[in-house]
């Protein structure tokens, strides 16, 4: 009873923290989904580039978390310190480039993916505008993870509630002009974001030098901490990476057929990616309390910390399961009345609720493994299941049959075997005796 309370006190604020960050993301699409579906397909698209700028933060978060928790765990209260100052100097002295590059990547990703020219305009100052706060996103990832290593979850709900709003209400006033606002559409989307990024960062920092943490504010780099995060991070942020990239290339062959059907692919995950904000929830969990318990020298209580966030992800997991299969119309009416475009966003989650328990497997396995430290076996088991189980059969489904249900059997596909190499992967057990 004792572990399933320590899940429950640390997953539930968690839960409402994620829902409330991607609900940022959530309100900016759906208020563009009222200017039609060239944006609804320009910010889809765009969030989709962006989450490879989103993959390069798993080299703070998986390499940080690993890391700060152990010391945690250990009670080396200053080595962490010592830890957290390194990950920050190390992030701003990486900063410029993500913003030169990313301002780049963004404009000319559109036309490589052939995008309609309506599409490409919209999203190509959607990722240009956002790209001049990627590196407080990166420095809010650092903090967020940093908070959430010693099991601080309620300080970064209460920072994101007020994003929430602050970016709910910039939304309405900059996408349709309201207040005095000239209406500026997609881009205003992207501009309330950037805004509530700078809020947020100022309150992270405020509270870091404040000293009301458990970390010491100071200015010191470690080279050897450093090495030990990148031998962590680096393959999990290749994983990252890599995945996010043939992601990208999996939605640009679902753009090959047709708007409407991107558009209801984008809402139909969009729709998933809230739904399953709790099962991330204790996957994150599994991930803190796995590096707390090796760093206690107990892999014992690790094992059942995992198998506790296991059981309640999947239970929830199951429920969204019956949610997406039963009342997909009901689910997808929320974001479009568009008769054409709700068909496709419903045909996705039918096909996608078959796979919702084994997602949930696939995250809490994942984040645990990689939360001991182990991420190059996680790295070869995504790569692999990702382009022999999802892409190349998706190429096969679109290019020879013009069919967007075979590329959705592909990714449900790839979810499963996931799942089932992580789980063989788990119970071999070689994560109890690995150093970091």
């Amino acid at each position: 009873m004792q572990t399933h309370r320590v899940v429950l006190r640390m997953a539930t604020p968690l839960v409402f923290n994620l829902l409330l960050n991607i609900m940022v993301v959530y309100t900016d699409f759906f208020m563009v989904a009222k200017l039609g579906s060239d944006a609804i397909a320009a910010v889809g698209m765009g969030g989709q580039i962006w989450m490879i700028y989103y993959a390069m933060l798993a080299l703070f978060y998986t390499g940080g978390n690993a890391i700060l928790s152990r010391f945690v765990g250990a009670k080396e209260y200053i080595r962490a310190s010592i830890a957290l100052s390194t990950i920050i100097i190390f992030a701003v002295a990486i900063s410029l480039p993500l913003i030169i590059s990313w301002s780049y990547l963004g404009e000319h990703i559109f036309y490589w993916f052939g995008a309609p020219k309506g599409v490409i305009d919209l999203g190509a100052a959607y990722i240009k505008t956002l790209s001049l706060v990627a590196p407080l996103m990166l420095l809010n990832s650092v903090f967020d993870t940093a908070f959430a290593a010693y099991g601080n979850m309620k300080t970064a709900l209460f920072i994101k509630l007020f994003v929430v709003v602050m970016n709910a209400v910039l939304d309405y006033l900059l996408i349709f002009g309201h207040g005095g606002f000239e209406a500026m559409g997609v881009k205003g989307a992207a501009v309330a974001t950037v805004i509530s990024e700078i809020f947020s960062f100022g309150v992270f920092l405020s509270l870091y030098l404040s000293g009301k943490t458990i970390y010491t504010p100071m200015v010191r780099f470690s080279k050897n901490l450093l090495l030990r995060i990148l031998r962590i991070g680096l393959p999990a942020m290749a994983d990252r990476v890599i995945s996010s990239a043939s992601y990208l290339i999996f939605t640009g062959m679902v753009l090959q057929l047709g708007t409407a059907v991107y558009a209801g692919f984008q809402i139909g995950f969009r729709i998933e990616g809230l739904a399953f904000m709790p099962g991330t929830a204790f996957a994150i969990v599994a991930s803190i309390l796995m590096g707390q318990g090796l760093g206690e020298k107990d892999p014992d209580k690790s094992h059942r910390s995992v198998m506790v966030s296991l059981y309640y992800a999947t239970a929830i997991m199951f429920a969204v399961s019956l949610a997406f299969m039963f009342m997909p119309e009901k689910l997808g009416g929320f974001f479009t009345d568009d008769p054409e475009v709700l068909h496709q966003a419903a045909l996705y989650l039918i096909i996608v609720g078959i796979s919702q328990v084994p997602l949930g497997m696939h995250f809490v396995l994942g984040h645990a493994i990689k939360g001991a430290g182990e991420t190059k076996k996680p790295f070869y088991i995504s790569i692999l299941s990702m382009w022999l189980v999802r892409i190349i059969p998706s190429v096969i489904a679109v290019y020879l049959f013009h069919s967007v249900t075979g590329v959705y059997l592909a990714m449900i596909a790839d979810t499963f075997v996931k799942a089932v190499l992580y789980w063989r992967l788990f119970r071999q057990g070689s994560w109890r005796t690995i150093r970091v």
